[in-house]
């Protein structure tokens, strides 16, 4: 079997993990840190990245994380909530840290009422009790320009909310008063369709949007190869296009079934159909644990009468084929798709058409259903 070592580096089957390379995004990354050697109010230095679950946006945001900090720049990464101003007020404070260490003597009285901070990062009580987020932010971006650093807001799972609002108003503000700020925010389709269709957020639509589909099995292919060439697997032309094309394109599922490719295989030997098959089942059952099931779970009897219908009819759905699959005493379209599209489960590429938006759940509601 693979050496532990280069399957985990090599390939990342978990949520949120970062793989190793970047298969299909190299120009979006590229393009965000072009961005953020532009001027402060820049197109480029705040972008929505788009995708369904899976694509990979949890992991793009520890990517852009780590550049950004080679870059000169002192992350704030977070997941929104409620609580996110004070979480990214908190995140700046302990990743900035580290370049004052030499700013270890507390500083009391006037001085400390003037430039907000006690010692390092570490606010006045003054400045904690008066100072709200924006404020806050202010002074952060200015005690990081000092030590050469700007400030990068990174937030997962975006939505709208009034802690969304706050942290969006306070960066178009910090941004009016040309602190060194970027941010990059990642969500599903139709939440970030939603923040950018808020009344107080429409100065988003500025921002550069980037969507996050489907890799080219043509690339995915190649990196096949040369990994298991890396672990001293030996691979066929028809297994790797066997490999490349159940993936559909999907970067969990390229994680996954490069991970049991070399935990199926011995170093040095071949991988055969049987252990394809084995890899299959494996990476499947591991799409019906993390992805089908917990999308499948919060939904409706009617949600999955939907879907299933769409499941039977297959492929590109129209809305009238899929009205008659219900029949006349079905459930109304309208509500179900709507609600459908908002979870991510499926997508509208034209009016009038519904596809899933996630490989093989199709599939997964079929067998469901002969069973």
């Amino acid at each position: 079997m693979g050496d532990q070592e280069s399957i985990h580096s090599l390939f990342q089957p978990t949520f949120g993990n970062r793989p190793v390379q970047y298969i299909g995004r190299d120009g979006v990354i590229e393009q965000f840190m072009e961005g953020l050697s532009e001027p402060v109010g820049s197109r480029n230095r705040c972008t929505l990245f788009l995708g369904q679950r899976g694509m990979g946006k949890t992991a793009l945001l520890l990517e852009l994380s780590d550049r950004a900090s080679n870059a000169g720049y002192v992350v704030a990464r977070v997941t929104a909530h409620e609580g996110m101003p004070k979480a990214i007020i908190e995140q700046f404070q302990l990743n900035g840290s580290q370049y004052f260490k030499d700013e270890k003597r507390k500083v009391s009285g006037m001085t400390a009422g003037v430039l907000g901070f006690s010692f390092g990062l570490t606010f006045s009580d003054a400045a904690e009790r008066q100072y709200g987020f924006r404020s806050k932010m202010s002074l952060l971006c200015d005690k990081l320009a000092e030590k050469g650093k700007g400030a990068l807001i990174l937030i997962d799972e975006v939505r709208t909310s009034s802690a969304m609002r706050e942290v969006a108003a306070a960066y178009q503000e910090l941004v009016g008063d040309r602190k060194n700020i970027a941010i990059a925010m990642a969500g599903l389709p139709h939440a970030v369709s939603s923040v950018l269709n808020d009344s107080v957020l429409t100065f988003l639509n500025r921002a550069t949007k980037v969507e996050l589909g489907t890799i080219s099995t043509h690339l995915i292919r190649a990196y096949y190869e040369r990994s298991f060439k890396t672990i001293g697997i030996k691979v066929s032309d028809e297994i790797l296009d066997r490999a490349a094309l159940d993936t559909r394109g999907f970067p969990y599922l390229m994680q996954l079934i490069g991970y049991y490719v070399i935990q199926y295989t011995p170093t040095g030997d071949a991988v055969t159909e049987a252990i394809m098959e084995k890899v299959e089942k494996a990476a499947m059952g591991d799409m019906e644990d993390n992805v089908f099931k917990p999308i499948l779970a919060p939904l409706s009897d009617n949600d999955k009468l939907f879907l299933k219908a769409m499941a039977r009819i297959g492929g590109t759905v129209t809305t009238a084929k899929l009205q008659a699959a219900l029949g006349e005493n079905g459930p109304a379209i309208q509500p179900y798709r709507k609600r459908l599209i908002e979870a991510g489960v499926i997508e509208a590429p034209r009016r009038g058409e519904l596809v899933f938006a996630v490989p093989y759940l199709s599939e997964y509601l079929l067998d469901e259903l002969n069973n």
